[in-house]
């Protein structure tokens, strides 16, 4: 049997969140604080802790807010009026009818949808078999509710123990002299989610496959379907000498527990200890010594209530539990290099961590119950591991949990495992807003564009866009999912450029976030649309206009069509009714810019090119062109290049066509065009001699600014 899938509502951040499971490993990415942490410890609490918290803070703060809004007239209306016990009847009588809650007066509560599938041909549901409610033949799945919900009677029962604190705190800011309103209604606010948490029970359901037809389930019979284990990001490791942890000495004395040999040894050495001890003399001596003195003391205060003390003596009670912690304590996990044996601490916490994570999983294995869900979750990983090491274990962790046949989620905030799983056995978790987190089935993504065929640069091939993801996330480029914002870029100079750029005042709030940089050309760019918008991450594809390059002047180019693919697929997202291959002259790209402007994708995706101003086609053309202020298809003679080039320390390349100096003249576009092996001279020269802002581009600094927003 397995976790097929947990539906969350209304927790935290997870306000609503579907967590799909492989039948194997499954791995949860996602950055700080975008709920992993809140997201294992529901899980945990529903399927292994005797209780899932469950206080005021952990109610969605839109919930909580309109909550109180609607409730506090209610209680100060009727405080202010009323004594203790006709108040708690008012307030009761008001906001509840047949001994529930009225619905104004609820607060949608936190509940949790659970599918678990098991196959009919193999699995024992003798467990489950009590509450299976799709009769289906074709389905084979148990489905579950678990919740919080509001008990009047616990409600009234609470309200009781603090009324008199809540009627006071209504009685001051109801008089209109009140010092420190707001302080003491805020303290009202939190009294009373407090007071609507302590009300809220927990409860269990079996179901049909809509998750409706209810039935009650006793909360310790739901928790005894689940084997449920998780290593916490928080470990226990040995890293010098003064810790005394002994993380993975203890997990190799667990792993002993109901080896036979083990247990027939460790019977049989309670009864030798002993016979040790009495044959050495020790147990006489401490009866004959240390008791001596003190017995003469007892018996002597024994006197003042009639001498009923007995007489006092040191026994020793050596069982298997004493010798069992005695081992755990003696014993020591050491490596044997060269003929020394070292202790944990010696390898590093890396390794150390590698070895203990490997020993629960043992541990886990062995508790493996057929009769129950069994999941087991481990929280990072990769913990004090290098990237390599990360490589190696996740691919073993994969290999592992799919040769034993067990069912895990990692949860993980590491580059590295994210783009070795690939996409089907990654979930990714972000806050798409202020305390929201959604979560994205990356597997589905990829069954969704299955067989997906996109043209190549070449417009005369095509390739599998699945593909395309496949190698897009093997070469490293899963970083993205972390990633608060993205900027998509067509080369080495442009990354180095838009680098410098973070430092201006003016984009200092983008220094405050986690950017992954993408290189991709415009000819592949529009690729990531999909994945950047299913992932709701705020983009900048900064790409270059690619006019027909020998067009002789502006006019002419304008009448040209762009090369760049993502440039046009972003004019037919925008004017549909053009048809799906429709190729857009320059003069209407332009006319895109400044009629419909070039955000796409519901505001998530900003696309930065070459406006009509500029004249320019390239990023470099664009930054001569605001340097300048010179169209890119004017000429300048060669001396005034010379003294450009020399009086801002710039680097590029003089056309040399034969001519004498006074004669020759050349344009930006020639200019750029000589420099083309040279780009990364060039744009080191722009940032070394501080020019980078008197060169910057109007698109890339209002791309730049949308990003900031």
């Amino acid at each position: 049997m397995i976790l097929k899938k947990v539906k969350i509502y209304n927790y935290r951040q997870l306000q609503k969140v579907e967590l799909d499971l492989q039948d194997s490993l499954t791995v949860l990415a996602g950055p700080n604080n975008s709920g992993k942490t809140t997201l294992i410890s529901v899980l945990k609490g529903m399927f292994h802790d005797k209780k899932l918290s469950f206080t005021y803070s952990d109610i969605p703060t839109n919930l909580s807010t309109s909550w109180v809004e609607k409730i506090i007239p209610v209680f100060q209306s009727i405080m202010v009026e009323n004594d203790k016990n006709i108040g708690i009847s008012e307030i009761i009588k008001k906001i509840s009818v047949d001994d529930k809650l009225l619905p104004e007066y609820t607060i949608e509560c936190f509940h949790a949808e659970i599918q678990v599938d098991y196959d009919p041909t193999g699995d024992d549901i003798q467990l489950f078999a009590d509450y299976l409610m799709d009769l289906d033949e074709s389905k084979h799945s148990f489905y579950f509710i678990y919740s919080y919900e509001p008990s009047i009677a616990s409600f009234e029962k609470y309200l009781g123990e603090c009324y008199d604190k809540l009627s006071s705190r209504f009685l001051d800011i109801s008089n209109p002299d009140c010092k420190e309103k707001e302080t003491k209604l805020y303290f009202i606010k939190e009294e009373l989610l407090k007071l609507y948490c302590h009300a809220s029970l927990e409860k269990c359901y079996f179901c049909n496959s809509n998750y409706e037809n209810a039935n009650s389930i006793e909360i310790t019979a739901f928790k005894n379907l689940f084997n449920f284990r998780d290593i916490p990001a928080i470990r226990e490791l040995d890293d010098n000498e003064s810790d005394t942890s002994k993380g993975i000495s203890k997990r190799i004395i667990a792993l002993l527990k109901g080896n036979e040999k083990w247990e027939e040894v460790t019977k049989k050495l309670p009864d030798l200890l002993m016979a040790q001890i009495e044959d050495s003399g020790a147990k006489k001596e401490i009866k004959n010594s240390s008791i001596k003195s003190l017995d003469e003391t007892v018996q002597d205060i024994s006197k003042t209530s009639g001498g009923h003390i007995g007489k006092l003596q040191l026994e020793m009670d050596v069982n298997e539990n004493v010798v069992e912690d005695f081992i755990q304590k003696i014993t020591r996990a050491k490596y044997d290099i060269d003929g020394l044996l070292l202790n944990e601490q010696s390898q590093g916490l890396g390794f150390s961590n590698l070895i203990y994570l490997h020993m629960r999983l043992e541990e886990f294995y062995k508790s493996v119950d057929d009769s129950k869900v069994n999941v087991f979750f481990i929280e990072e990983p990769e913990s004090h591991m290098h990237p390599q090491m990360q490589n190696v274990f996740i691919r073993f962790l994969t290999k592992y949990y799919t040769e034993k046949k067990l069912q895990g989620l990692i949860t993980t905030h590491s580059n590295e495992i994210a783009r070795s799983v690939g996409l089907n056995s990654l979930r990714v978790i972000r806050q798409t807003e202020k305390s929201k987190s959604e979560l994205f089935n990356l597997s589905k993504f990829r069954k969704s564009i299955e067989n997906k065929k996109v043209k190549n640069v070449d417009e005369e091939s095509e390739f599998l866009l699945q593909n395309f993801f496949d190698w897009f996330f093997e070469i490293g480029y899963s970083e993205l999912i972390f990633a608060d914002k993205v900027v998509l870029y067509e080369g080495d100079t442009e990354r180095l450029y838009i680098r410098k750029l973070l430092g201006m005042t003016e984009f200092a709030s983008l220094r405050d976030n986690y950017i992954a940089f993408i290189q991709v050309g415009g000819a592949y760019a529009h690729n990531y649309i999909e994945i950047l918008t299913m992932l709701k991450m705020k983009s900048l594809i900064i790409t270059d206009l690619d006019y027909d390059k020998d067009a002789p002047s502006f006019e002419t180019a304008k009448n040209s069509t762009s090369t760049n693919a993502t440039i046009n697929h972003c004019y037919r997202l925008l004017y549909p009714e053009k048809g799906a291959t429709y190729s857009p002259s320059i003069k209407e790209i332009y006319e895109m810019q400044t009629e419909k402007g070039t955000v796409i994708c519901n505001e998530l995706i900003y696309i930065a090119y070459q406006d009509e101003n500029s004249t320019a086609r390239t990023l470099e053309e664009a930054m001569l062109n605001k340097f300048l202020s010179k169209n890119v298809f004017d000429k300048t003679k060669r001396s005034e290049w010379k003294l450009i080039r020399k009086n801002n320390n710039l680097t590029f390349t003089i056309p040399n066509n034969g001519k004498d100096e006074t004669d020759s003249e050349f344009s930006i576009r020639q200019i750029v065009a000589a420099s083309s092996n040279n780009k990364t001279d060039f744009m080191y020269s722009v940032v070394l001699s501080g020019n980078e802002e008197k060169m910057l581009p109007d698109y890339i600094k209002k791309g730049l600014l949308w990003l900031a927003k």
